[in-house]
């Protein structure tokens, strides 16, 4: 089943969210210009520290890591080609052993450019044989995105690669793969990761499904409806405006949202309070 790209998830937990948040935004470093050498566009360009972003990519095997990883690839232009796990022609899954068995053995880097920020991405390995592989890499990142399998939910390896990230107190986004699949519950999920990781998840995205398959997504934090282009693999799209019972979900899940870091940002709560308002 193609892994088409749905849902991130802000995950809030007081213990590990405020450090982590500074750590991968970078807020308190300095500007320190850095000088890449590397080929492409925007190649004599200077990078600023705080436009650096390096994150770990976690999940139970067969979520959809590789997978994943190839599309950011493509869409920034990295590659032209989609590589798929069952073709045994990926970037990150190197080895023979890896594209013989179509699993990632070792953590694979990768880069690119999106938009003003240069990403550095670590594909980490999901069977439990290679946990260790996963340990060596957190400790290089700056922040994480732990992929489920949309009609799995919260698997074994989950938990574990979860709780490794706890211990690095590294901040996480949750992003809901395979939602193409007919037996994918997003809302199954969410409850998952409570009951499961035991934290508070706020969807900054809703899918659309129509006629049981996927359409596209509501953003929450624009408001606004994207749909893929299926002829270009999604790498063009259009933004649709919401109207009735889809505005008034998305506005109520942004003032989830807003609840939730209100509770972990007296600076915000008090502004809240100020205007009598969470709008704006």
């Amino acid at each position: 089943v193609q892994s088409l790209p749905i849902m991130l998830l802000l995950l809030c937990n007081r213990s590990v969210v405020p450090r982590g948040i500074r750590r991968i935004l970078r807020t308190a470093a300095t500007s320190t210009p850095l000088r890449w050498n590397h080929t492409g566009p925007g190649a004599s360009e200077t990078l600023l520290e705080k436009n650096i972003r390096n994150i770990g990519i976690l999940a139970h095997i067969d979520g959809g890591k590789t997978t994943t990883t190839e599309r950011m690839l493509f869409y920034a232009g990295k590659t032209n080609v989609l590589g798929e796990v069952h073709h045994g022609n990926t970037v990150t899954d190197f080895l023979v052993q890896e594209r013989e068995r179509g699993i990632t053995i070792c953590s694979a880097a990768v880069s690119f450019d999106w938009r003003d920020h240069r990403v550095n991405l670590l594909d980490t390995p999901g069977h439990i044989d290679f946990t260790m592989e996963v340990e060596q890499s957190l400790a290089a990142v700056d922040g994480t995105v732990v992929i489920l399998d949309g009609s799995a939910g919260v698997e074994a390896q989950t938990v574990t690669v979860w709780s490794q990230a706890d211990r690095h107190r590294l901040p996480r986004l949750v992003f809901v793969n395979k939602m193409d699949k007919e037996s994918a519950d997003f809302d199954g999920c969410l409850e998952e990761l409570e009951k499961k990781l035991g934290v508070v998840p706020v969807p900054l995205q809703m899918p659309v499904i129509k006629e049981g398959k996927l359409a596209g997504v509501v953003d929450v934090l624009s408001g606004a409806q994207v749909v893929w282009d299926k002829q270009n693999h999604g790498r063009t799209y259009k933004v649709v405006p919401l109207v009735d019972q889809q505005l008034m979900e998305a506005q109520d899940k942004l003032y989830q949202i807003i609840d939730v870091l209100s509770g972990m940002d007296d600076g915000l709560a008090q502004a809240i309070i100020e205007s009598d308002s969470m709008d704006n």
